[in-house]
Formats: structure tokens, sequence, C-alpha cells
């Protein structure tokens, strides 16, 4: 088990990780519950983003194996760079809204594109609070997806 704190151990090894390809950066480290959230700006960050954020997705899913071996208690790390897991996860809730809307006015249930876990959470929690419709995952692994449907 590592002398570091869950944190500090997720920041440090984002940071060896994005040395080992060449990056250079300081990665800022913020804790929310049992969530560690790790957030860095780079001039690659395109790069380190990558094709719909998979390398970034990628990153995040490495430093979460690493921390899951170090530590016993349960801690979820995000990984965020220039802002961009924020901002989809922006886009996401405003577009699951507007599909609530129309779920609502329809009556009929709505499924959504796939996502990841995170993401299918935060619509969850998004709209746990809307009335007039509910949501619920569907569906196993790589092809689970979020339902949106109206109430009664």
């Amino acid at each position: 088990m590592s002398q570091l704190a869950a944190p500090e151990f997720a920041k440090q090894k984002l940071e060896d990780l994005l040395t080992f390809f060449g990056v250079n950066t300081e990665v800022e480290v913020s804790v929310d519950g049992q969530t560690i959230e790790l957030a860095l700006d780079s001039d690659l960050s395109g790069t380190l983003i990558g094709h719909r954020g998979e390398t970034l997705t990628s990153l995040q899913h490495m430093v979460n194996m690493l921390v899951r071996t170090e530590y016993p208690e349960r801690w979820y790390v995000h990984v965020d760079i220039g802002g961009y897991r924020q901002a989809r996860l922006e886009r996401l809730e405003a577009k699951a809204v507007k599909i609530a809307d129309r779920v609502i006015e329809s009556g009929h249930e709505v499924v959504l594109p796939p996502m990841s876990a995170a993401e299918r959470r935060h619509v969850h929690s998004a709209l746990s609070d809307y009335e007039g419709v509910v949501t619920e995952s569907r569906g196993d692994g790589g092809r689970r997806r979020l339902v949106i449907k109206k109430v009664g």
C-alpha cells in the first residue's frame, strides 16, 4: 500500500503517465466525496483527449485501476483535460433536458446513444428531480443505454 493519500497517489500516477508520453504539465487535484478530480491543461490537449475523448477515457481508466489496486476504499477518479469532460457533461445534460421535454410532450420513451457509466450517472442525476420523467439503464456492457420515459 502506498504511503500517499489516494488523491495525491492518483495525481502522481497521472503525472507519471503523462511524462512517459512526453507531456510535462502540472495536474490539479480536488476531492468531492469519494471522487478524485484531476484537471490539467496542455499544448497537447487535443492529442491527450483523442477522438471523441477516447484517449482521455483510457488515461482515466488507467489511473482508476492503479488507485483501486493500492487503496481498499472505493475511489472514483475523473480526469479532465482543458475542460473537455466538464463541457461534454454540460452539453449532455442540456440535450437530456430537451429530450425529457419531448418525452413529456409525446409520451414516447427515448433511448439515448451509448455513453460511459459516468455520463449515464450524470444524466440520471440531472433528471432525477425533473418532473414528469424517469430514467433507467438497459442492456449490458458497451451496449448499455439510458432510457428516458414519461411518468405514469
